[in-house]
């Protein structure tokens, strides 16, 4: 018995004449995208301005100085905790793994904690 594929009727009260204009203007702002079998929804946002006119919200900016930081602190982060772990594997501990590894999640830990530190500092001065 050959198999077929089931259509459903995607037709919802929304989707009729008689919902008003506000539900028109909805669905034209919506707009889906398949890639992969996943929708995207890439609807825009919209605001009304006092003189009626619809214009798009624009996302704020983030500042250069930012960006830098936050790629200082990653690289720190992949670097450091490797580095420490064969420094100190080699040189403090003899070839002993376990305390080496520690040392290693605490420095890990530690760039973690002055990334914080940093954005606390960060936002309080922007205040």
């Amino acid at each position: 018995m050959p198999r077929t594929k089931k259509t459903k009727d995607t037709k919802t009260p929304t989707d009729t004449k008689d919902a008003g204009p506000s539900a028109v203007r909805n669905r034209q702002r919506k707009s889906t995208s398949k890639t992969d079998g996943y929708a995207l929804d890439t609807t825009r946002q919209l605001q009304t301005q006092p003189t009626g006119r619809v214009e798009a919200v624009q996302s704020p900016q983030i500042p250069g100085n930012v960006i830098k930081k936050l790629v200082a602190f990653s690289v720190t982060l992949l670097i450091a905790p490797i580095l420490t772990y064969f420094l100190s594997l080699n040189f403090v501990f003899a070839g002993s793994t376990t305390p080496a590894a520690i040392t290693a999640a605490v420095t890990a830990n530690i760039v973690l904690a002055a990334y914080v530190y940093a954005a606390w500092v960060e936002e309080s001065d922007g205040n």
